[in-house]
């Protein structure tokens, strides 16, 4: 059971849809996308969900018809939970008892007492996508600059995304939290046990960068995390209790306790950009939820010991709208591309998302990849 939405579904995702036969929602993405494949209306997916009793979706932009249209309690309950960032942490106070946080209206943020606030801190939609909305502020100072921004950009957002994506004008504002990013693409299975699909470290260029633009994986990732994830995830859903649910989880990791940044249910790295893992195994993510099945560490990373795949969401420059993103240009500055993806969908914010590979030893050549200037890629 699958439902595409906007901003952004991959020609290998249709494909996969179609030939697993794989049913699929009625709506306007679907009707455009989907050539020869089971297209359901809302009364007839409905139906199909309560047997199969699993749901994917592309984009948090399908959470309003599941709300609406979906009658399983349990499972709504839990995208509730993790889609709402102070509900979530609000939930996980037993497991982090002295971590800083507190929700604020919009018009708050601006009367806010300062001395409330433990800094460094990030600020951030109570419920949000992608990092539209996200500060970093280490005093006073950066966080007037923050809000003053943030008011500008919340405008922005709530044009391009529903209510239920950004939010209700509702922000989080805790304390900055230690260590390396990483997401993970994992869900619970029948048993409430967790499987990890995909592993990415999130590189920035500094503490205050808070961009989506460069992942990286390798087996040498999945050796260290693995193990410590799973456990992580394990403790995690004894306060959750997920069950037959996918998901997308960004934490931050010090080598000994792990916090999460934010959860997005139902489905895994935005964009379709799990699907880096079918060039690394050749299985997708999502039939790996839906069927229950997955390929081993060991397995997936036969052969490819040596490499380390990434991905980057290349954001669309302000005024370049009429533009298009220079692919020749971009693959002749980087010989190690394996896919490139236009976002036809301008009010993404994107402007495409590639799939790289590399030797591991010469990974750090990616590194100039967070700092590119993106009006220098459009034509």
């Amino acid at each position: 059971m699958v439902i595409l939405e906007r901003p952004f579904a991959s020609d290998m995702m249709v494909e996969t849809l179609q030939k697993n036969n794989i049913p699929v929602l009625r709506n306007e993405m679907s009707e455009k996308r989907v050539k020869d494949g089971k297209i359901l209306n809302d009364s007839e997916f409905t139906e199909a969900y309560k047997k199969a009793g699993k749901l994917y979706t592309v984009s948090e932009n399908a959470l309003g018809w599941i709300y609406d249209h979906i009658d399983d309690k349990r499972f709504l309950d839990g995208i509730s939970l993790v889609k709402d960032k102070s509900a979530f942490r609000s939930i996980c106070r037993d497991i982090y008892p002295d971590f800083f946080f507190k929700e604020v209206g919009i018009n708050e943020l601006e009367t806010l007492d300062i001395n409330s606030i433990v800094f460094p801190c990030v600020i951030k939609p109570s419920v949000g996508f992608l990092s539209k909305g996200v500060f970093v502020a280490r005093n006073e100072e950066d966080y007037r600059k923050a809000v003053e921004s943030l008011m500008r950009d919340f405008a922005t957002a709530k044009a391009d995304f529903p209510e239920f994506v950004v939010g209700r004008s509702r922000f989080l504002i805790e304390e900055y939290i230690r260590g390396e990013e990483y997401a993970v693409d994992t869900y619970y299975d029948e048993n409430e046990t967790p499987v990890i699909l995909n592993i990415f470290h999130h590189k920035f260029m500094d503490e205050s960068d808070t961009s989506d633009r460069l992942y990286m994986t390798s087996k040498g990732l999945f050796d260290r995390y693995e193990g410590p994830f799973t456990q992580f995830l394990t403790n995690l859903n004894k306060t959750l209790h997920l069950r037959n649910f996918p998901m997308h989880i960004e934490f931050r990791y010090d080598g000994k306790k792990a916090v999460p940044i934010e959860i997005n249910p139902l489905r895994f790295t935005g964009f379709c950009l799990n699907e880096l893992q079918v060039f690394i195994s050749g299985q997708h993510p999502m039939l790996s939820y839906l069927r229950g099945t997955h390929v081993t560490k060991e397995e997936m990373w036969r052969g490819k010991e040596n490499y380390t795949y990434a991905f980057t969401v290349l954001d669309l420059p302000a005024g370049c709208e009429e533009k298009t993103f220079d692919e020749a240009k971009f693959r002749a500055d980087y010989r190690e591309v394996i896919d490139v993806r236009l976002v036809p969908d301008k009010s993404s914010g994107v402007a495409a998302t590639v799939f790289l590979r590399i030797e591991t030893e010469n990974e750090s050549q990616f590194d100039g990849i967070m700092s590119l200037d993106m009006r220098e890629y459009m034509r």
